[in-house]
């Protein structure tokens, strides 16, 4: 696969089929520039983004964020899949990955924000509030960052948007 962008050492945009492709490995960019090729196999993860608005916000957010927190959403995303049975939209993954990565860095400079709605969510949306409760336990694995279970309702709420 041609290589037609760049973002960091772990992440760029390649050509297949004539349609952009998100990839993402460690190191599957080390020196390697526009032109130059990756092999399938160093790819632990890609990502065909149709909609040409979510591709944009979804290459920022690769420039801004370190991969672990893509590698946490994907994580998240698969369970949410799993568990409601359902395909969910592309916008989602992007909004919640940056929502965690946010949280994380708050939780870290010990500000907590308290989700005013988290009754209501758990009330309501108590599948989307599961999955919200073994985000925090995959993002507590992966970080080392146990959020508080407020967070876990602004996840569900990501979910139940998608």
């Amino acid at each position: 696969m041609e290589i037609s962008k760049v973002f960091n050492n772990n992440v760029a945009v390649v050509l297949e089929n004539n349609e952009e492709k998100i990839v993402m490995g460690r190191e599957i960019c080390f020196k390697k520039k526009i032109g130059d090729t990756i092999e399938p196999e160093t790819i632990d993860k890609d990502f065909y983004l149709h909609n040409q608005e979510v591709l944009s916000r979804f290459k920022e957010l690769v420039v801004d964020i370190p991969l672990e927190y893509l590698e946490i959403g994907e994580e998240i995303m698969d369970e949410a899949r799993l568990s409601l049975g359902k395909s969910l939209n592309d916008n989602i993954y992007i909004s919640m990955v940056n929502h965690i990565y946010t949280a994380v860095v708050r939780a870290k400079d010990d500000i907590l924000v308290k989700n005013a709605l988290l009754w209501d969510i758990q009330r309501f949306y108590k599948e989307e509030y599961q999955i919200g409760k073994k985000a925090l336990e995959i993002i507590e694995k992966k970080t080392g960052v146990l959020l508080p279970n407020d967070e876990a309702g602004f996840i569900a709420l990501h979910i139940v948007n998608g």
